[in-house]
């Protein structure tokens, strides 16, 4: 029974793949390949090797893939594992840098095995386009790949993807998870930004770094676990992700860079325990986190750092602090009492670092001199207390 079983689920799943176009005319125009399929169907190749192929787009020198007579496509696109010219067969092994740019009446596309590379905006602007099929051989996939696929909402990146490009899904708005391949270690820069409706992402434990704005605007996803792997976050990782409520950092990163959560107004907690910088307005506009743990092994403070974080009330400021940027705390509208557990001034570059009144600088009992006595020190609203006391 069981056997009959998996027997219908292999034939089920096949029969959902679409048939290999049958190939009906070849033609040579300006040094391409021009192959139909069926009675229109027309794509564009260009002979690569002895025996390899690469899909690319109808255009001749001095015309460029905007031309107005550029063909269009319409509908379900199967891209074949092999052509024959001369009775010769070449393997299909890549999609060329814009085969099928801005092809929008596409609505389903099947790229073949055997498929190894796919080019720079390869299927950027297809905004029509549902359903897309990558083959299991796929290894690099190019910059702004798929970009602007405005419809997309899922995608299977194969396991043995190693590298994509910066922006590869950006913009795809309706993209709503996905799991980064596990061939991978780089998240390129804008890999998902503007994916919208982004609300699950599976990042691998093998993944070492981040790459900038990688999650920008990625305004659904609410949770991120980011693996012990990673030891590098770059700027803006996720900046203006507006729902997102918590993210776990491992005790591998060690600087949480610039704007890597500015406008993540619904971020509540952010495990800080081992990280010995934060850049500059890495947590502008934070509003709904209450209170920052900072921890001791924290050196630096950069500008803007916490600004316009309004929910906090207090801030207290470990001993291991060697400096803090100018309007780290500008407009923490809500901020009464910052700790400073130092006796004697940390490095700041103006009297900007600290608000001014009503916000309390609170110093150790006996180093209201220290204090007041160093340049750029002079003006803050200062409260002597014991350490420990409130």
């Amino acid at each position: 029974m069981r056997v009959i079983l998996l027997l219908f689920s292999l034939v089920a799943l096949f029969s959902c793949a679409p048939s290999a176009p049958v190939q009906t005319a070849v033609a040579v125009a300006d040094s391409l390949v021009v192959v139909t399929f069926g009675d229109t169907t027309k794509l564009y190749f260009r002979i690569l090797t002895d025996d390899e192929a690469e899909l690319t787009w109808d255009a001749t020198e001095g015309k460029n893939y905007n031309t107005p007579g550029r063909y269009q496509h319409k509908g379900t696109l199967v891209v074949p594992s092999q052509i024959t010219i001369d009775g010769k067969v070449y393997k299909i092994t890549s999609v060329g840098d814009y085969a099928l740019f801005q092809q929008r009446s596409l609505t389903e596309i099947y790229l073949s095995d055997g498929i190894r590379h796919i080019g720079n905006k390869a299927l950027s602007g297809c905004d029509r386009l549902i359903s897309m099929r990558l083959p299991a051989t796929l290894e690099a996939v190019g910059v702004e790949a798929f970009a602007r696929c405005k419809h997309l909402k899922n995608i299977t990146l194969p396991d043995a993807v190693k590298e994509m490009g910066s922006g590869a899904m950006y913009d795809c708005k309706s993209l709503r998870e996905v799991k980064i391949p596990s061939s991978m270690t780089v998240v390129p820069e804008e890999l998902f930004s503007g994916c919208f409706s982004l609300k699950e992402v599976d990042i691998h434990n093998r993944v070492t770094t981040i790459g900038e704005r990688a999650f920008s605007c990625c305004e659904q996803l609410e949770e991120v676990d980011i693996p012990n792997s990673v030891n590098e976050i770059k700027d803006g990782v996720f900046e203006r992700c507006t729902s997102l409520r918590r993210v776990s950092l491992p005790a591998s990163i060690k600087n949480i860079p610039s704007g890597c959560f500015y406008a993540c107004r619904s971020l509540e907690k952010v495990n800080l325990r081992h990280v010995e910088s934060i850049s500059s307005g890495a947590f502008v506009l934070c509003s709904s986190i209450r209170e920052f743990n900072l921890p001791e092994g924290l050196k630096a403070i950069g500008e803007y750092a916490f600004a316009s974080c309004e929910g906090i009330e207090e801030m207290r400021i470990p001993l291991s602090v060697e400096y803090v940027g100018d309007e780290a705390f500008a407009n923490c509208r809500n901020l009464k009492d910052i700790y400073l557990l130092r006796i004697k001034p940390i490095k700041i570059d103006s009297e900007m670092a600290f608000p001014p009144e009503p916000c309390r600088i609170n110093i150790p009992k006996g180093s209201i001199d220290s204090y007041q006595f160093t340049a750029k020190w002079k003006k803050f609203n200062y409260r002597e207390v014991k350490v420990g006391e409130k």
